[in-house]
């Protein structure tokens, strides 16, 4: 097996482990130990600190894994060095800057100011390090160590804390402090290994006199507004909840979207490992080993996120039934259909946004997921209002769904790439029958709970047979 596979797979288990102890935290502590509007104020911190730290690296993280294949010996240690002077820079000033006008930030978002969001600088620099070191590590293909740190280490940490909050040792306030205490620690740890594992020696910063100036410079400026735009995406709900609706709202919604983002324990993995390829690929002009990549991760990823689907929505009763005073997040149950459906079919299309992104189309990758972004804002603007927080899930549906046709499409006329064959119609003549079945058979009583379950065993066992040489 190779390294690239030896990563991905140890990515997504310790993904996979962080979920578990994710699912112990969102599903059951948390709704212990906070209000809904302290969860709502967790993950609004949460949220604008991902969106902030990713307009903040400058695009940074992406020059690096985009050109650091194309510098050797003393050149590549100085591009490196580089790179960390101006992110160390620039998340030291945010995170002093956006500690001193949290309140501010709040006020321009249009959200309630609580004490808690002062943290929101600490939370910033801890996650802009973490990026960085995250994106050099897997040009090494190397991503499991930062990935156990963040998924595991981080929640194990919280878990603690929040169970040392639901017990009367702690307030809420303390625990926010160490929410931001943690991610700081963490994102530095990841960035000082990431260097010790590429092995250069970091050097004074000093300009490299390659004649790539403009060409880095243009690149950079392009990942900034991508980033803002991916980040947007993630962020983007969560803000409209907070300013449309309330932080209780938020909260509730919180808990929909974590059980809905299941499936992203697969993807992140493999995200991250895929950019460098997909960069080192374009730079060699291997269109064919590109097709084949955007074939495969459509078919894996497709399949992982209708396995999901099949596992959360048939099962969603007994889910929520785990969750202390379940009757508060009622309203969030809708919500996770919706967001499991998105994520069915964002991830049809394997990973287009890597294979755009990192290569030469980077610039209309841009100006598509700009109007993605646009039409996330406006749906919601048209739709929570008058679906609550089932429109936030409606929105994603219609973006994605436009969003992802749309570059499809693009790199068919462009590179005559589509990642679409039988093996996709297959799951889903596989995964919707035994869906309809299941629901048909879901029930209060244990008895229902096994025929329910059996079924979807029994779907996923004849999927993995029929496809599982051909994915």
């Amino acid at each position: 097996m190779s390294v690239f596979k030896r990563q991905i797979i140890k990515g997504s288990l310790s993904n996979f482990l962080g979920i578990g102890l994710g699912v112990l935290n969102n599903i059951w502590l948390f709704p212990l130990a906070f209000t809904l509007e302290e969860l709502g104020i967790y993950r609004w911190v949460e949220r604008t600190a991902v969106l902030i730290a990713a307009i903040a690296l400058l695009g940074m993280h992406r020059t690096y894994v985009r050109y650091q294949s194309q510098f050797k010996g003393d050149e590549a240690s100085q591009f490196l060095s580089n790179i960390i002077a101006i992110v160390a820079a620039v998340a030291g000033i945010s995170g002093i800057g956006f500690t001193l006008f949290a309140g501010r930030i709040a006020e321009l978002l249009d959200v309630p100011v609580a004490d808690e969001i002062f943290i929101l600088g600490a939370v910033i620099a801890g996650s802009m390090t973490y990026t960085l070191g995250l994106s050099i590590a897997s040009s090494a293909k190397r991503i499991s160590v930062p990935f156990f740190l963040k998924n595991v280490g981080i929640r194990l940490i919280l878990l603690i804390s929040a169970y040392l909050v639901s017990k009367d040792h702690l307030d809420f306030s303390f625990w926010m402090k160490i929410f931001a205490l943690v991610h700081m620690f963490v994102g530095l740890g990841v960035l000082f290994y990431s260097v010790l594992l590429k092995g250069i020696p970091l050097r004074k910063p000093k300009p490299l006199n390659k004649g790539l100036s403009q060409e880095l410079a243009t690149f950079a400026g392009s990942g900034v507004i991508m980033a803002v735009m991916t980040m947007s995406l993630a962020t983007i709900d969560s803000q409209m909840i907070a300013s449309l609706m309330s932080y209780e709202a938020l909260g509730i919604y919180s808990i929909a979207f974590f059980i809905g983002s299941f499936v992203d324990g697969i993807r992140r993995p493999v995200s991250q490992a895929l950019s460098p390829q997909f960069a080192n690929l374009w730079n060699e002009g291997n269109t064919d080993a590109i097709a084949k990549m955007y074939g495969r991760t459509s078919r894996v990823l497709m399949a992982v996120a209708l396995a999901s689907f099949l596992l959360i929505v048939p099962n969603i009763e007994f889910i929520f039934s785990l969750i202390p005073n379940p009757e508060r997040f009622e309203d969030a149950k809708s919500v996770v259909v919706l967001v499991l459906f998105s994520r069915v079919i964002d991830y049809s299309f394997g990973s287009n946004g890597e294979l755009l992104s990192n290569g030469p189309y980077f610039k209309w990758n841009l100006v598509a997921i700009s109007g993605l972004v646009a039409l996330l804002i406006g749906l919601n603007y048209i739709l929570i209002p008058i679906y609550r927080l089932d429109g936030a899930g409606y929105a994603l549906i219609i973006s994605y769904a436009v969003f992802n046709i749309a570059k499809a499409v693009y790199l068919y006329l462009k590179e005559n790439m589509q990642p679409f064959s039988s093996v996709q119609l297959t799951l889903v003549c596989i995964a919707l029958p035994t869906y309809l079945l299941a629901m048909k058979l879901s029930g209060p009583s244990a008895l229902d709970f096994i025929f329910t379950n059996a079924v979807v065993a029994i779907g996923l066992v004849v999927g993995f047979i029929l496809v599982r040489k051909r994915i």
